[in-house]
């Protein structure tokens, strides 16, 4: 294995240890505050600006989140998305792993308030990467804008649109607007 690839399974092998050490730190406080754990799913579409873009559709899913609440404002939220496409011998994985936090404006009309309905805006950090026999990965910082309207008691619909730069081998610009379901836990 070259430098650069054990260079960049380590940054991925840190980058995904933080996140988990800080979604894990945040259990505690989201278990002592009487506001609910978001767990939630998106199908989306990503849009990429420049010369070398793609497009991305991923209905019915593109990424699973969990948010935990840190105040009754905000809350932090992780995120993962695996796509692996194999045939003929050859496999391609994708992922893309997220860091986001949301200050939500909401609206105390709603029970739990905050967390479940109204506008918020999420900047996120995170990895994003390809594998084909060849492994490549790039910083990723980006900033959503969304709303949450809740259907039932402990389930809301997310609409969101948001926009990330890629920083290393594939720099470039993305838009990305998703829509989900979110699922509150009381």
């Amino acid at each position: 294995m070259n430098q650069a690839v054990l260079t960049q399974t380590a940054m991925m092998k840190t980058t995904l240890t933080v996140a988990a050490a800080i979604a894990f730190a945040a259990l505690p406080v989201a278990a002592q505050a009487p506001r609910p754990i978001e767990l939630g799913i998106d199908a989306g579409v990503t849009i990429g600006l420049g010369d070398n873009s793609t497009t991305e559709i991923d209905v019915p899913a593109q990424a699973f989140r969990v948010g935990f609440p840190i105040s009754p404002r905000s809350s932090i939220e992780p995120k993962l998305r695996l796509n692996i496409l194999s045939g003929g011998g050859d496999t391609f994985t994708s992922y893309r792993a997220e860091m986001g936090w949301l200050y939500h404006f909401g609206s105390s009309r709603y029970p739990g308030a905050y967390q479940r309905a109204g506008a918020y805006v999420r900047p996120f950090a995170g990895l994003v990467g390809v594998s084909d026999g060849d492994s490549h990965t790039s910083g990723l910082l980006g900033i959503g804008l969304g709303y949450k309207m809740p259907l039932i008691s402990r389930l809301s619909s997310r609409f969101e649109a948001n926009f990330a730069h890629r920083f290393g081998d594939f720099d470039g610009n993305e838009i990305g607007l998703l829509a989900g379901l979110s699922f509150f836990t009381r």
